[in-house]
């Protein structure tokens, strides 16, 4: 089932949906944000080798990770979905991408984190990587 979920975006997306609703986070917002991911799932976007930002691919990580900081779940769990968005995008090593690390950063300020509540996500996200929890809290600051 797992596999079918990650092969369909829509799949899960519905499947998020359903979740969102059961542990009673707010539709419309994460519909909106959703609809933005499913309208443009396949545009290319920049690897952790120098090229440009990727302002969609940005906002679907960082979508992702307000919607997974707010309703809590399993860090195995988010680490396959980012990694899902991101093998979308052409970017296999998400972990070492800076752009990908600023949208969890944004997504856990958007969520409304403590800075020590995000760092502490961050580091467990993360496995304890301390280089790469510092790019997630700067785009944490930055969202502010």
């Amino acid at each position: 089932m797992l596999r079918l979920v990650l092969r369909s975006p829509r799949l899960a997306l519905a499947l998020a949906a359903l979740l969102a609703a059961a542990t009673g986070c707010s539709i419309s917002h994460s519909s909106e944000s959703l609809s933005k991911s499913v309208s443009s799932p396949f545009k290319s976007s920049s690897s952790s080798s120098g090229e440009a930002d990727d302002p969609a691919y940005q906002e679907e990580v960082r979508s992702f990770a307000a919607g997974f900081a707010r309703s809590g779940g399993d860090a195995n769990a988010f680490r396959r979905g980012v990694a899902s968005i991101a093998s979308r995008r052409g970017i296999q090593d998400w972990e070492d991408d800076d752009q990908t690390c600023r949208a969890i950063g944004a997504g856990l300020e958007q969520a409304e984190l403590s800075q020590s509540g995000a760092e502490a996500l961050a580091g467990d996200l993360l496995s304890g990587r301390a280089d790469r929890v510092q790019v997630v809290m700067k785009g944490y600051a930055a969202a502010d």
